[in-house]
């Protein structure tokens, strides 16, 4: 510890007497380390675990009820999705102790209780295993059961920003109108905002929005309410419900699966479930069935645009280029002392020893960078909250981050010198005080 608070105070010396090369070398790396953070801190954002604790056991089940005439596009494949049909019998019959049957909705709040102006609200049809699936808290009253399910039950668990739009006080148990339709409140969800939504079809607002209204996805296919998600149909004819039309994907599902082994069990009965759709000419393809965990379904549907990758490339390669323009100057900067170096060393002074103390004045040189760096990073994460994006919003730097900024300086700081240290302490001793006099 005495020994570097000694190498210490030299580095210090040494940078106060030449400010503007150090100066050049601060910014250079600070710019570098804080562009890289700023593109780095965006795609944490944009592939954060949603559910922690739960994302690791749920399972989206991806099956191909497609007839073989119809051609997929990029971006247009109705296999997201499931049909009402599929979606149904795998509630009923897949082996899954939680799973859930979800879709987006966008639905006019009536006039009515509090409300004198109708507005729009958003929100989601699922069945009553979402609730726990997800870890939907509840802050009032119940979520509805599986019974309510069956039973096709008109009841709805509001969000609390529209619960406190109606007028919290009193409404479980009272009705409300929704998309021209009344519901029964059975209970007023907590906070609960996972981000992404991977929920829905992650085709608008992955990272932004809320859920105001949670209605059984049953009665709403039944009355064949407003879907704002995507909804794709192959029929060739007008059915009366096209909602609950197997030629109709729209249907997001998850279910929850504890293990390898619950998820090979499900693959099974997939493909025996195909099989059997298959021979009863339903299904036209052969595609075989599979099950994708949270994590590959995010990664599939590319949730991270491609010109951020692109931005966060550019900035990475920016910064090596920082990199080695701090290094070619490090290089310089020590060489041109060689003379005091070679008289430290032949006083006594071990190589390793100064090696150490150059290194040290590079890591001052990093933590003074890493502090530039996170004025610069802040700076252009302002400006990315500035963009109309969803993500936009969500782009803040944590404690983590900016840890990570000043740790990621330092680091790329003695990297950086530590070469240079090398070559400048390397000559023999006589020939080093020769060459400098």
């Amino acid at each position: 510890m005495y020994m570097f608070g000694y190498y210490f105070a030299l580095a210090r010396t040494r940078l106060m007497e030449t400010k503007g090369m150090s100066a050049a070398l601060i910014l250079a790396l600070g710019l570098g380390i804080g562009a890289s953070m700023t593109m780095l801190t965006v795609v944490r954002t944009m592939t954060w675990d949603p559910l922690p604790g739960r994302s690791e056991h749920l399972y989206h089940p991806f099956i191909d009820a497609l007839p073989t005439s119809y051609d997929v596009r990029p971006g247009m494949d109705p296999r997201v999705a499931l049909t009402w049909v599929d979606a149904q019998n795998l509630l009923r019959q897949a082996p899954a102790s939680h799973q859930t049957a979800l879709a987006s909705a966008r639905l006019l709040v009536d006039a009515q209780r509090s409300v004198q102006i109708p507005f729009f609200t958003q929100g989601q049809y699922v069945t009553a295993d979402a609730f726990a699936m997800f870890g939907i808290p509840m802050a009032q009253g119940r979520a509805w059961t599986r019974e309510d399910d069956a039973a096709h039950a008109r009841v709805v668990v509001l969000g609390q920003d529209l619960a406190a739009r109606l007028g919290s006080e009193g409404l479980v148990g009272a009705t409300v109108r929704l998309g021209g339709q009344a519901f029964r409140v059975v209970g007023v969800a907590g906070p609960w905002s996972p981000r992404p939504r991977f929920y829905t079809d992650l085709q608008q607002d992955v990272f932004k929005g809320r859920e105001d209204f949670f209605i059984p996805i049953g009665v709403a296919a039944e009355m064949q309410m407003a879907v704002s998600s995507s909804v794709f149909s192959w029929s060739s004819d007008k059915p009366l419900n096209r909602l609950q039309d197997a030629r109709t994907s729209w249907v997001q599902f998850w279910a929850e699966l504890p293990d390898a082994a619950s998820v090979e069990q499900y693959e099974r009965f997939m493909g025996n479930y195909a099989r059997t759709q298959h021979q009863a000419g339903r299904f036209d393809r052969t595609t075989a069935p599979r099950m994708v965990s949270l994590k590959d379904f995010l990664v599939e549907h590319r949730i991270i645009p491609n010109e951020v990758k692109l931005q966060l490339a550019l900035c990475l390669g920016f910064l090596i280029v920082c990199l080695l323009n701090m290094s070619a100057l490090i290089f310089a900067r020590f060489i041109r002392r060689s003379h005091e170096i070679s008289v430290r060393r032949a006083l006594g002074a071990r190589r390793q020893d100064v090696i150490y103390q150059l290194c040290t004045e590079a890591l001052i040189i990093g933590g003074l960078g890493g502090a530039v760096g996170l004025i610069v990073a802040e700076a252009g994460l302002y400006l990315v909250r500035m963009q109309p994006e969803d993500y936009a919003s969500l782009a803040n730097m944590d404690l983590s981050m900016a840890a990570l900024t000043v740790g990621l300086a330092c680091v790329s700081s003695v990297i950086a010198a530590f070469f240079p240290a090398l070559r400048a302490t390397s000559g023999r001793l006589a020939m080093q005080i020769k060459a400098s006099e």
